[in-house]
């Protein structure tokens, strides 16, 4: 009796329930069991692990270069270079940021990645089930926004970083020139300044050194003036690489999912027979049977009455035409009942 009644309670929103249920439990199994163990292994992955740590060597390389510029500059006598070199130096705060940034992004690849697998998806399908089964929209809106998350921190940073190297790669050389353009240039003032030159003969190495004429310490200056230059451009285009473009693919991709789980995509209907349920479906079938073959007799009664309505049309109208023939007659008896008071006044009057 308990199986029957369950079987009974068993409907076709049920059905497309359980299979939404069985669905998510697939899916949760293989997010911990297999993802999570083979998606950090992919090529993906590992080229991206492999770029990160090429923008953290990058970005000590950068720092290391502000420094050993802004050491060449202080050395330069009678300390005219003193405010560049302790501009250079403040620019260490920036450095500090880009590479906490990679820093992040790279435990991110690392670490959030098998996170996600394990904990994070799961997660969120277990509560998108539990909604399901307490009929709890808000909680199963909980766990699609979840899962959402969950996808973006195994995305995101992946797709950003190639998306980087695509797009930004001439503005990386860029970077990287400006890098080796410093390091040479302050290698070969500490050079020249380790050697005691007199400061007759000074700006004479400086000129063979890097080949341009510097005839006194603004030429000098000037060529650190541009470096300095180059050496912002090149952090911006290290914020924008590391944080912006990572930024901007997190938000592309947060819009794209929440498109696709705002559609309404067609879901042929899916009915689920259980043994027991043709049983039930014949009983319901005979009850509306027999629920029509009651409704059936009032059908010819009230056809009979709608006959004998029609019937009673055409006398109704009958009496209708003779009452209008007797009308005319009675306007004339009302006018000579009218010309005989008009002269029977007149005589009284006479």
């Amino acid at each position: 009796m308990f199986l029957k009644k369950m079987m009974e309670k068993i409907t076709e929103a049920s059905a497309k329930t359980l299979v939404k249920v069985l669905l998510a439990v697939f899916f949760m199994l293989l997010s911990i069991f297999v993802l999570a163990y083979e998606v950090p292994k992919t090529k993906l992955v590992q080229e991206t692990v492999e770029s990160l740590e090429e923008s953290r060597n990058q970005i000590m390389d950068f720092s290391g270069a502000t420094i050993t510029t802004s050491l060449a500059i202080t050395a330069l006598p009678d300390d005219f270079g003193t405010p560049l070199a302790d501009t250079l130096a403040d620019m260490n705060t920036y450095f500090v940021f880009v590479f906490a940034v990679v820093f992040v992004e790279k435990l991110l690849v690392v670490e959030g990645i098998r996170i996600a697998f394990t904990y994070v998806i799961p997660a969120a399908l277990g509560l998108y089930i539990l909604g399901l089964l307490a009929t709890k929209d808000r909680v199963k809106v909980f766990g699609e926004k979840l899962f959402i998350f969950g996808m973006a921190v195994v995305l995101v940073i992946p797709i950003s970083t190639h998306f980087t190297e695509k797009v930004c790669a001439d503005y990386l050389v860029y970077v990287d020139e400006t890098i080796a353009e410093a390091n040479d240039g302050a290698e070969k003032v500490n050079e020249i300044m380790s050697t005691n030159p007199d400061e007759a003969t000074i700006f004479d190495k400086l000129s063979n050194a890097f080949k341009t004429a510097m005839k006194e310490m603004s030429d000098l200056l000037d060529y650190f003036e541009n470096v300095l230059k180059k050496f912002v451009n090149s952090i911006a285009i290290m914020i924008v690489t590391t944080f912006v473009l990572p930024l901007f693919v997190l938000m592309v991709f947060k819009w794209l999912l929440n498109e696709l789980f705002t559609l309404n995509l067609f879901i042929p209907q899916v009915k689920v027979m259980l043994p027991g349920m043709q049983k039930v479906e014949k009983a319901e079938g005979s009850a509306l049977s027999e629920k029509l073959k009651v409704k059936k007799p009032v059908a010819p009664a009230l056809t009979q009455e709608y006959e004998e309505e029609k019937e009673e049309i055409p006398a109704l109208s009958e009496e209708y035409a003779e009452e209008e023939e007797e009308t005319p007659a009675l306007t004339v008896e009302y006018a000579e009942e009218e010309t005989e008071t008009t002269a029977l006044s007149e005589k009284e009057e006479a």
